[in-house]
């Protein structure tokens, strides 16, 4: 088994961001971008709370970590190349090996909503999922009040499958999402990249 300081930390680049594996040191940026956005965090994503401590994103940090080692998930802190500011997180998670498929997420936080930033991130970590892991399916649920999101897959060329109902519980209520998938083949006939 791996020590935690064993874990891969895989950097990927885009045009204006850099994604990389969160760390300890990113403990205030990152919980000042958690409680920037954590309104609209709270509507959408099942681990936000509208009590959000910093305790909390301390303990992300560090679960972080420990899925990485054991290749369970990949979390990529989002930065801007310009200033190194945390715009957020994207991830594959529910990693299945035996399967090749995974989900995949993303959010941003609020003053930097309207760039394209999502887009980008997300890009970048499906780039990753298909040609470094080897993966050949993600998937991604999401809320179909969640207007912004539902654009970011499309525009990615993730197909939609269908309403999951009740799949996720919201802020203590259980939410429908809408499931959308991209498979390896998808991607590369989408974009033009060999196989």
């Amino acid at each position: 088994m791996f020590a935690l300081e064993d874990a891969p930390e895989e950097e990927l680049s885009t045009h204006s961001l850099c994604l990389r594996a969160p760390r300890r040191s990113d403990l205030r940026a990152l919980d000042e971008a958690i409680q920037e956005t954590l309104p609209q965090l709270v509507r959408f994503l099942p681990w936000a709370r509208p009590q959000h401590t910093r305790q909390d994103t301390r303990r992300y940090l560090r679960g972080a970590r420990l899925a990485r080692t054991r290749r369970r998930a990949f979390e990529f802190l989002i930065e801007d190349i310009r200033n190194q500011a945390v715009l957020g997180i994207t991830s594959l998670h529910r990693i299945d090996w035996a399967r090749r498929c995974a989900g995949v997420g993303y959010w941003i936080r609020s003053s930097a909503w309207g760039h394209g930033f999502a887009t980008e991130a997300t890009q970048a970590t499906i780039e990753h999922a298909f040609r470094d892991l080897g993966l050949h399916r993600l998937e991604v649920h999401i809320a179909p009040e969640n207007r912004a999101s539902l654009r970011v897959v499309e525009k990615l060329g993730f197909r939609r499958e269908g309403l999951a109902r009740e799949s996720e519980l919201i802020d203590g209520r259980y939410a429908d999402h809408i499931q959308y998938s991209l498979l390896r083949s998808d991607e590369f006939e989408a974009h033009g990249r060999p196989q």
